[in-house]
């Protein structure tokens, strides 16, 4: 009885888990019970899904009187896979953040467990690498990665330029020789611009620094092309380092930094963090009383640009402290240029008008207003001056104001034009909305005689009526550009249509002064062909007018059938190309160098000196015994001997070739007299068709004097960001593994 129930202490109970590598060898816990321990229990997401052979427990097995560790289970296991010989082989999937979480519990392994785990040995041809878990805790996906469908493409990498063997006798000149004011000029156009139109730096900064450090002659030069519009809003990590040193030039220094700079462009979204928040304004004050030459001062927003909205996030409203304008008192600047935005003016149009009053802005020739809007709940029969009226006596009060310019200003219409001063030179009107071609033809009739620059960009109401009296009411204008492509006002609505019915009517033909060097004008549209073929025959019966036109750009959108307009393009193109454009002969290719130059002149005159002698050959020497090859190697020279012998001559060696057809029969006699009579009346009678359309085609005038002409005349419809074939294409791979692209004679390109 008692060895029954021995017998039975001893049957392992029935588990349906399935073991893990831990438990494979740990059948000492079934034949001595231990006092009861926390299991190390792991979750099946961690188990191997292939498990080793685990032997059979055997009755005959003595009883064990001590209970078997985790250590002990662990190294049976690796001698058991020692002797194999077989690595176990997991397929379980990386745990995550969520995975962690759920089963904290099911992973709790004792510490003395973990410690003394030791972490497997990988090859040391691979060294192991941190595999970084993702954040969010999603799953990572096994494979190359791929471009999300609507991502955006790699950005193309610009082309190699192609080297040009140039040979030179290895004379390089002394740069350093030069004078300052020519090596000024070369080291402000190699570096122009120090900023994009983001406020991001680019290259020519540290370029003009490695030029400032080269050489003695170069670092006045450099520095002062730097210096003169400092980016101090393009290097931000710099920038407090940059106004210090603008402000208090080191004691030991060279040379003098304060009088080089000229102009001063300000971000106004960053201005309160100039330095650091607590002495931006200090430190502005302290830049300007310091920069004695300072004759340009632009405060600017950049989204005061193309396409002309709102920023959606709200920002930290800047405003024009006074401590500025009192530094400007207190200094013996004269500025010329300034630019006023009615977001950072706290008082009105009154305060502007007395701010022009100072000396410092008496001198101002360029002034340019931004935002400034009328009033919507004016009354009519109301006392007080108008914005307009206001705006006309704050421009009143520059005596010297040569360029004026509006940006985005509803306050812009016939009245405000009526009130400016008659002694503008130039004028720029920019998304004004409320500008017709009325107030414009009215303004100049009467304001216009001194007019030499006009720009008229992005007005939805304008039209070009006012252009059929513009020679006589700008007889000195110069440059004219009208862009006429318009932007909405917010970027999910589309009200960006002309406000005008029609671009040009039918019996309105533009006039255009003697004096126009730059003729600019994009997106014209909203008019027929009867229309824009006024205008393009005004252009070109206007050509002996234009003695100065040096730039002619017409971008024009007519609607009509696609056959017709391209038939319609060819015609005006073709026209425009032969009485505006420049016939220069192209440059000697062989004037790159010195070197080049005596090479190219002693091979020509070998060749005619070859040619001569060459030219006395007769046909006595060819049967001398003169070679035929060389005969037939110079056969292209013409000579007046009638005799045959030469001609036999190359016959004899001459082989085949596709061409021989071809030249035999424009070669051939026709001893017909009859025919040939037949044949050249009907050849002249069809070259005198031809020359009469030639005649009719040809233009009576040629100016032939614009470097830059271009004619497109299509039916596209303009929008804020145009797209070509090169905005698609990017260097990424296209997906075919079986597309070899590392082949030498494979041209660049896709695979298809």
């Amino acid at each position: 009885m008692a060895a029954d129930l021995s017998r039975k202490r001893k049957r392992a109970h029935v588990s349906y888990r399935e073991p893990s590598s831990d438990d494979d060898f740990s059948n000492s816990d079934i034949d001595n019970p231990a006092p009861r321990k926390r299991p190390v229990r792991r979750s099946t997401r961690h188990q191997s899904h292939e498990v080793e052979p685990q032997p059979e427990p055997s009755t005959s097995q003595p009883p064990r009187t001590h209970a078997a560790s985790p250590t002990l289970a662990r190294s049976a296991a690796q001698r058991i896979r020692r002797r194999s010989g077989k690595r176990t082989i997991s397929y379980r999937e990386e745990t995550t953040d969520e995975d962690s979480e759920e089963d904290g519990e099911a992973d709790y392994e004792p510490e003395e467990v973990v410690a003394q785990r030791k972490p497997r040995s990988k090859p040391a041809s691979r060294p192991p690498t941190p595999r970084k878990q993702p954040e969010n805790g999603s799953r990572r996906t096994v494979g190359p990665r791929k471009r999300a469908f609507g991502a955006p493409l790699k950005e193309k990498k610009a082309p190699q330029p192609v080297a040009v063997h140039i040979p030179t006798d290895g004379h390089k000149p002394d740069m350093s020789s030069l004078p300052y004011h020519v090596l000024l000029q070369i080291f402000v156009y190699a570096s122009h611009p120090l900023r994009d139109e983001n406020m991001h730096p680019t290259p020519s900064i540290a370029w003009l620094i490695k030029m400032a450090q080269m050489c003695q002659a170069f670092t006045k030069p450099a520095l002062t092309a730097l210096y003169r519009n400092p980016p101090i809003f393009a290097i931000r990590q710099n920038r407090k380092k940059l106004v210090h040193h603008l402000i208090t030039p080191p004691a030991g220094a060279r040379q003098d930094y304060q009088v080089m700079v000229k102009r001063l462009e300000l971000d106004a979204t960053q201005m309160s963090a100039l330095t650091d928040s607590t002495s931006s304004v200090a430190d502005l004050s302290s830049l300007i009383s310091s920069l004695t030459t300072l004759k340009e001062i632009d405060i600017f927003d950049p989204l005061d640009r193309p396409p002309y909205r709102e920023r959606l996030k709200r920002m930290r409203r800047w405003t024009y402290p006074p401590e500025l304008f009192e530094t400007l008192r207190q200094t013996e600047l004269r500025l010329r240029s300034w630019r006023w935005h009615s977001a950072y003016c706290v008082e009105g149009l009154t305060w502007i008008k007395d701010i022009h009053t100072d000396q410092a802005f008496q001198h101002l020739r360029d002034v340019t207003f931004v935002k400034f809007n009328f009033d919507e709940k004016r009354k009519d029969d109301a006392t007080d001056p108008t914005k307009e009226e206001l705006l006309a006596s704050a421009v009143a009060s520059l005596p010297k104001l040569q360029s004026l310019a509006f940006e985005s200003c509803t306050a812009v219409n016939g009245k405000l034009l009526s009130l400016l001063p008659s002694t503008l030179l130039s004028l720029s009107i920019t998304h004004c909305i409320y500008l017709t071609s009325e107030a414009m033809h009215a303004f100049l009739s009467d304001h216009g005689q001194h007019l030499e620059e006009l720009v008229l960009n992005h007005n939805q109401s304008l039209d070009l009526s006012f252009l059929t009296s513009l020679k006589q009411d700008c007889p000195r204008l110069e440059v004219l550009e009208m862009d006429l492509n318009y932007y909405s006002t917010l970027a999910m609505s589309s009200d960006n249509e002309p406000l005008y019915d029609w671009l040009l009517g039918l019996d309105e033909v533009p006039t255009w002064p003697t004096t126009l060097r730059i003729i600019n004008m994009e997106h014209l549209r909203n008019w027929g062909a009867d229309s824009a073929t006024n205008f393009f025959t005004s252009l070109i019966d206007s050509a002996t007018e234009l003695p100065y036109l040096r730039e002619l750009r017409i971008l024009a959108m007519v609607d009509m059938d696609w056959r017709q307009r391209a038939d319609f393009r060819r015609k005006w193109a073709a026209r425009f190309e032969k009485v505006f454009a420049r016939r220069d002969p192209a440059p000697n290719p062989h004037l790159a160098s010195l070197r080049a130059y005596r090479e190219w002149k002693a091979s020509d005159q070998e060749t005619a000196d070859r040619n001569d002698s060459l030219l006395d050959l007769t046909a006595e020497d060819v049967q001398k015994g003169i070679p035929d090859r060389e005969v037939i190697a110079d056969s292209h020279l013409e000579t007046d001997s009638d005799s045959d012998v030469p001609l036999l001559a190359k016959r004899r060696n001459e082989r085949w070739n596709p061409k021989r057809l071809r030249s035999r029969a424009k070669a051939s006699t026709n001893y017909d007299e009859t025919s040939e009579n037949e044949n050249e009346e009907a050849d002249a009678d069809t070259q005198h068709t031809e020359d009469t359309e030639a005649d009719d085609e040809e233009p009576t005038v040629v100016q032939g004097r614009c470097h830059t002409v271009m004619c497109r005349i299509d039916n596209l419809r303009p929008r804020e960001e145009m797209f070509h074939e090169a905005d698609f294409l990017d260097e990424e791979r296209s997906g075919d593994e079986e597309w070899d692209e590392d082949r030498d004679d494979v041209e660049e390109g896709y695979a298809w």
